[in-house]
């Protein structure tokens, strides 16, 4: 197998050819093109795997704060969804007659809804922690299987 810059190597038909080879219609004194764009130049496919790009930089995020921070920001989300809560709670102040298993009711409409939205992120958070145990089960099996690999390597 020869290289992609070996000159006794032959253009297969998925080869393109390259922008700093010489173009058989340049005139022979004529400058080769220069590319300052290296994103539109750039290798693909196997030779990009091959020789990767050293002068874009890698996507680092770039991170304002810390988790004091984030925690802060959410803490003030919250506080504010909590007084938009309250304010539909106090709006919604008309009494309805609920029926429950049996069971019937009286209570405000906006305490109804705001149970009823309570009871589904209940549900959400039971659903996701049954979720986050398997993914924890499956995470230890598969540690277990890599210690049991890297012993029996050595």
């Amino acid at each position: 197998m020869t290289a992609p810059d070996d000159p006794t190597r032959t253009p297969g038909p998925g080869d393109a050819p390259r922008a700093d080879a010489p173009r058989p219609d340049a005139a022979p004194d004529a400058p080769a093109p220069r590319h300052e764009d290296t994103a539109a130049t750039a290798p693909t496919g196997r030779r990009a795997a091959e020789r990767p790009a050293a002068e874009e930089p890698a996507d680092v995020p770039t991170s304002s704060g810390g988790k004091t921070a984030t925690t802060w920001i959410a803490l003030i989300l919250g506080a504010i969804v909590l007084v938009l809560l309250l304010i539909f709670v106090i709006q919604n102040n008309v009494s309805a007659r609920f029926q429950y298993f049996g069971a019937e009711f009286d209570l405000p409409l906006g305490v109804a809804m705001l149970l009823a939205a309570i009871a589904g992120a209940l549900v959400m958070a039971l659903v996701g922690s049954v979720r986050m145990i398997q993914m924890g089960w499956t995470i230890r099996k598969l540690r277990k299987q890599q210690e049991k690999a890297q012993r029996s390597l050595r």
